[in-house]
């Protein structure tokens, strides 16, 4: 008998903030649209998506743009060989608002941004486009985006991800930091806004990070942003293994201050 089990396919397109594909030449192609600079673009690229059935819409991301073989950009430049690199919070929030149903996910770097930073970011966009953000996690890549954020040089791998794991508790700590029921919005008598028991500081202190909080934003529809790691190495694997159950968050708590997060 054949088998009639339902087999899904979970589609998601790989897309970069720039003049090009992962086919660099692919702007020359008399059939590229050249408007890879406005918010229409990367909207029609959502709707066509959506319309496709597609779960996911991804950008990768590059602090630099590619300047290695002779430390000279200028052929980058001129061949356009991902010389364009945008930041991608704006695009998603473009894409977000064409869309209704289309998951949205963009790449920053755990070693070159503070994790206050990136968990106001993502929950903003997160509240901003109906609970559909993710944020993939990424060590970075080489000296060129060390230089461009004021070092010398890029950090060892094993050390990138020891602070990625500091990063991501951080960031998971000042996500949960806001209980689901914390937001009231209680006009009546004198008026309570928030539940000021239900919104906790975070108070994390680390090797390599430390933040107070309490945080800013209060939970999204799906509670927080997913989270996405595409690492290869073996020290890459353990750290998405180890980050993995936590993409979609567990029954709301308070978090507790200094490592809160599961080893």
């Amino acid at each position: 008998m054949a088998d009639r089990r339902r087999r899904d396919m979970t589609l998601v397109a790989f897309l970069q903030a720039q003049n090009c594909s992962n086919y660099p030449g692919s702007w020359r192609h008399a059939e590229a649209i050249p408007d890879f600079l406005t918010a229409e673009h990367y909207m029609r690229i959502a709707r066509t998506l959506e319309e496709g059935k597609f779960h996911l819409a991804f950008f990768d991301d590059r602090l630099a743009m590619p300047d290695i073989y002779g430390n000279d950009h200028r052929p980058a430049v001129e061949y356009g060989i991902r010389s364009v690199k945008m930041d991608l919070i704006p695009l998603l929030t473009a894409m977000g608002l064409a869309t209704k149903h289309l998951g949205l996910g963009g790449t920053y770097s755990t070693t070159y941004y503070e994790p206050f930073h990136v968990a106001r970011t993502f929950a903003t966009l997160d509240l901003m486009i109906g609970g559909r953000a993710a944020w993939n996690v990424v060590t970075s890549l080489n000296d060129s985006e060390a230089r461009n954020m004021g070092r010398t040089e890029h950090p060892g791998h094993d050390e990138r991800y020891d602070r990625a794991d500091e990063f991501i508790e951080c960031v998971l700590g000042h996500w949960q930091s806001w209980e689901d029921d914390a937001l009231v919005v209680d006009r009546r008598r004198g008026g309570t806004f928030a539940d000021p028991n239900k919104v906790h500081r975070l108070d994390y202190q680390g090797k390599y990070f430390a933040s107070r909080g309490p945080f800013t934003v209060p939970r999204s529809p799906q509670g927080q942003p997913v989270m996405i790691q595409a690492g290869q190495s073996g020290r890459g694997k353990l750290f998405a293994a180890k980050w993995g159950s936590w993409s979609s968050p567990p029954t709301r708590r308070s978090p507790s201050p200094r490592r809160s997060m599961p080893s």
